[in-house]
This record gives structure tokens, C-alpha cells and sequence, in this order.
């Protein structure tokens, strides 16, 4: 269902001060309570700020109804996904002036839980108490639910993360497993239920410095020893080895995936060149700072797509990118590096120097940086 998707005079964005105020008065005129979960809370738990997140919202209730009343509020439009009992609040936003990040976009979800009817597929939900809603997530330290009452007390500097504590729902123990910087999956067959969960634990234990605690371990070893990988598509296991790309640290989580046996199945990446891939990223990294963040993306999946290409994985290519597009770009920077020279276009330059590393094509890149190529 889309609504309200063509209000006249809106704006692309709303401020997200602006967000919280209209929530918590719906959230007050419907009589249900509405939270922040996740990775804002655990980030906020472990000092590390307030951050400029996009605004997640779960409603104890019915979030379906809940999004339609805040997007009277907001004067937004509204895109529904009734089988997940969700909904996303889009521009036009109605409501534009006030303090804070501006979001592009917000989510409200309904508190509920989750049936794996076969291990991979996606999940059937059903509306439920908070507390089950946060026993269905991956690791105990994401399964942390903060009124978003609190979460506004914080942004206006009336309380301090300590304060808040107490009002912190935590059924699973993941503000102790904060404490002791340890990652620990909630059910012993979640990998098997969700494989994605396997990507995403090595990017939560390399980002944060986590360890794994055992039970996890012995979870993680064997959901790979017994394929579980096998019931995932092509694209979704692309989306999770790109998803790395995303992390300060991505050259590390893609030598993770490998050190783990992620890759060893779905060869998204060639074992064979795990190694010069890893060495590659990390000369992507070390210009970072210097490309926009839609470069630096654009390339490095563009450099795992390329060593997919050399080892004549094409038909792979073409089953997770965009097709001929994809395969378009890595053949000109397979051509530039036989050929040692640049690429004409700026993002195979980039990519062309990250796995090649020549001096060449290092000067053309500093070249092109200063000619504003990104």
C-alpha cells in the first residue's frame, strides 16, 4: 500500500527532533509504547554517542496503524509491508523545520515474532510483547530496546546514558555481554534459520572488537560445516559480502569471511585470490578519506566483481550485479591492467589501482583526484 505519496509543497527530509516529537504523540494518544532497538542502542551503551542514525521505531502494538497516524502527523508518505507487519514513512514530508539530523526516510516496525518454516527462507511474524520481539534478533547485544522517551531525554542533554539504565528492556543479557565485549548468537539454530546471520556476526565481532563467546562459536562451526550457506541465493550472499564493504575496517571482515569458511561454498570471491583481494581493499582504504562514499562503494564492489571475472565466474556475475553492465567494467580495468595503463573512467581507475598498486597508476589516480575525478 502507498498513501500520501503526492502532497503538493513537501520536503525530501524531516528533522529528526521533528520525528520523535510527532511519535511520542502518537505513541500517546494510542496508549502504546514505542522504542529504539538495535545498534543505536547498544553504540549509545558503549559511549560512543548519540550518532546521526536513521530513526527504526518498533511499536508495542500495532505498528501498521501506528505509521498511518504518524504520517497525518508528518504530512509524509507511506509505504506499507503488511506481511512483516511494517511500514516506512517516505517524502514528501510535510513537516520540515526544527533540530537534529534530517531523515530521508522512517521505519516503524510492530513488536513481533518470527517462524522459520525452512532454514533460509524468510520469516512468517505475528504481533508480540516487546520482550519476544527482542529474543527473535541476531546477538544479545542488538537485542536492547530504549524508550524512545529516554532516546529524546538524551538528545536534549536532560539525562545521561546511565540514567536511562534502568529503563533499557533487556531480556537476553546483552548489556552484560556489552560489559565483556562479547558477541552471543540467542538460539542455537539462528545461523541455520537465517546463514546471513554467519556475515553478519564477523562484521559485528570485527567493527566492535568483540569476541565470540562459546556457544556461538560452536553454532557458527556448525552452520558452515553443515552448508547451511546452500539455502541462500547468489544475490543475498553478494549483498552480504558487499555489506563489508561498508565497514572501516573491510579488508579485515572479507579476510574474516574467508578464515571462517564463509567463501568456501559460495565463491562470491575466489579462494585463490583472497589473499591479493584482501591486499587490494586495503589500498582502497588507505584513499578513502580522499573518494566520496558512493566511489569508494562503486569500487569496491566493482574490484569483486573483477577477480570474479579473472577466475571466469561470469555466470555469478551476472546472477548478483547488474548483468552486462557489471561485466562491462571489469573487463576495461582487465584490460587497463594488462595493458598497464589507466582506465578512462575514474571509479575503474580507482579500482584498477587498488589491485594493481602500481606507481603508474598511482600517479593517475592522485592526477584525477586533484582534477576532482571523484
Amino acid at each position: 500500500m502507498d498513501s500520501g505519496t503526492s502532497r503538493p509543497g513537501g520536503s525530501g527530509h524531516v528533522p529528526l527532533d521533528v520525528a520523535i516529537a510527532a511519535a511520542l504523540k502518537v505513541a500517546a494518544a494510542r496508549s502504546e509504547r514505542v522504542f529504539l532497538v538495535g545498534g543505536i542502542v547498544r553504540d549509545l551503551m558503549m559511549g560512543k554517542g548519540l550518532g546521526d542514525y536513521d530513526i527504526d521505531l518498533v511499536v508495542e502494538g500495532d505498528g501498521l496503524l501506528f505509521a498511518r497516524a504518524l504520517q497525518q502527523e508528518l504530512c509524509a508518505g507511506l509505504r506499507e509491508h503488511p506481511a512483516f507487519l511494517t511500514a516506512k514513512l517516505v517524502p514528501p514530508f510535510g513537516a520540515s523545520s526544527g533540530s537534529g539530523p534530517l531523515l530521508g526516510e522512517v521505519d516503524v516496525a510492530t513488536a513481533r515474532s518470527e517462524e522459520y518454516r525452512a532454514p533460509g527462507s524468510l520469516p512468517t511474524v505475528q504481533a508480540a510483547p516487546i520482550e519476544r520481539d527482542l529474543w527473535r534478533r541476531d546477538f544479545s547485544v542488538n537485542a536492547l530496546a530504549l524508550p524512545l522517551r529516554d532516546y529524546r531525554l538524551l538528545r536534549a542533554h536532560q539525562a545521561k546514558p546511565q540514567d536511562v539504565l534502568r529503563d533499557i528492556i533487556d531480556p537476553t543479557g546483552g548489556l552484560a555481554d556489552l560489559e565483556a565485549k562479547s558477541l552471543r548468537v540467542l538460539h542455537p539454530e539462528s545461523f541455520i534459520d537465517d546463514p546471513t546471520r554467519l556475515f553478519r556476526a564477523v562484521r559485528y565481532a570485527v567493527r566492535l572488537s568483540f569476541d565470540f563467546d562459546l556457544t556461538t562459536v560452536g553454532a557458527f562451526l556448525n552452520a558452515v560445516r553443515d552448508n547451511c550457506l546452500s539455502t541462500l541465493s547468489p544475490r543475498r550472499i553478494w549483498n552480504e559480502v558487499a555489506a563489508a564493504l561498508d565497514e572501516e575496517r573491510a579488508a579485515e571482515v572479507i579476510e574474516e569471511f574467508s578464515a571462517r569458511g564463509l567463501l568456501l561454498h559460495v565463491p562470491v570471491v575466489s579462494l585463490a585470490r583472497i589473499d591479493e583481494t584482501v591486499a587490494a581493499l586495503r589500498r582502497l582504504a588507505a584513499v578513502r578519506d580522499e573518494l566520496e562514499g558512493a566511489a569508494y562503494s562503486a569500487a569496491g564492489k566493482l574490484l569483486l566483481v573483477v577477480q570474479l571475472v579473472r577466475d571466469g565466474r561470469e555466470d555469478l556475475v551476472i546472477a548478483v550485479q547488474e548483468g552486462a553492465k557489471a561485466l562491462k567494467r571489469a573487463r576495461a580495468v582487465l584490460e587497463a591492467l594488462d595493458a598497464d595503463a589507466a582506465p578512462s573512467g575514474f571509479i575503474e581507475l580507482v579500482t584498477a589501482y587498488s589491485l594493481a598498486g602500481s606507481e603508474p597508476l598511482r600517479m593517475s589516480l592522485e592526477a584525477a583526484l586533484i582534477g576532482g575525478g571523484d
